[in-house]
């Protein structure tokens, strides 16, 4: 079997600067709220405009990891053929195309365009062409420069190093014809638990519990200036006051929240490939979570 590599193109640097920008925005944000919360609790500058500070970092931390995964997974991309079929790698997953179902081969397809993310590093993703197809893009050069395999339900986005001398190895083997028949798809890595990741529920519910959670914060800390120095944190049977504590305790409750949403992923993670049903109701059950803690916080500052 014989491994190719994509041509190389500037896509990937490009990829390479927005991921240094973003983790460069993050560390600078990391550094003002380490700044901020280095000084003793009482008088941590806690207000709308630190949430800003920290929601910023948040979007750039994703950024950079969603960018470092795109600039992984084109520096691994790379294509097979064997007698069998053609093989797409990238990040331990492979895409496998049996040889006997590819109907043609063409240079260059007028295709919708990528949005921008999705053509970081390389052109990636499904659309829908006009004949019905879906064309699956695993290209570092724009659709209509790449090589199109069409089979009957989909086709495929390749740019190979010597694309001329590529099609003559696949067309030589295609008329040897296989020993082996193929099923079509793509057979995923473990390393990032894809399965769990794309699972409708999980990401509902793992979307509900950041949004409740950050609203949440971003609600104590605007209000949390003009908050008494003590808070009444627990009342007796007679509704008096039975524990006073310092106003920035009060802010545990929606980090206990992200405490709990990141162990159930944990668990959910762990759990999905046995109990598929179980990791989903851990992460509903860390939503729910956050409107408890929501109503906790609202009984503390009413």
């Amino acid at each position: 079997m014989r491994r190719w590599k994509p041509q190389p193109t500037g896509r990937l640097w490009v990829a390479f600067v927005a991921l240094v920008l973003a983790a460069v925005g993050a560390a600078f944000f990391l550094f003002q709220i380490g700044a901020a919360l280095a000084r003793p609790p009482v008088s941590w500058p806690i207000n709308g405009a630190l949430f800003l500070q920290g929601l910023a970092c948040l979007a750039l931390l994703l950024t950079t990891g969603a960018v470092g995964y795109r600039v992984a997974a084109a520096l691994t991309l790379a294509y097979a053929v064997d007698r069998n079929g053609l093989y797409i790698f990238w990040l331990g997953n492979r895409a496998v195309v049996p040889l006997q179902a590819i109907e043609s081969v063409e240079s260059g397809l007028r295709a919708p365009g990528a949005t921008p993310f999705l053509s970081l590093g390389y052109f990636h993703g499904r659309v829908r062409l006009p004949d019905g197809r879906t064309l699956h893009r695993f290209s570092t050069v724009p659709i209509t420069q790449a090589l199109v395999l069409h089979t009957a339900a989909d086709s495929y986005a390749i740019s190979p190093q010597e694309s001329d001398v590529f099609v003559q190895d696949l067309e030589q083997r295609r008329r040897i014809g296989a020993i082996q028949q193929l099923a079509p798809g793509v057979e995923v890595g473990r390393a990032f638990f894809y399965a769990f990741w794309d699972d409708r529920t999980v990401r509902w519910a793992l979307g509900v519990a950041a949004l409740l959670n950050l609203a949440l914060l971003g609600w104590l800390m605007t209000i949390y200036p003009g908050l008494p120095a003590l808070l009444d944190m627990r009342s007796d049977a007679a509704g008096a006051a039975a524990a006073l504590a310092p106003r920035h305790q009060i802010l545990f409750l929606p980090l206990a929240g992200v405490a709990l949403g990141l162990l159930n992923t944990g668990l959910g993670l762990t759990l999905y490939g046995r109990e598929p049903v179980g990791a989903r109701l851990l992460q509903i059950a860390s939503a729910g979570a956050q409107l408890l803690f929501a109503v906790a916080a609202l009984t503390i500052v009413r």
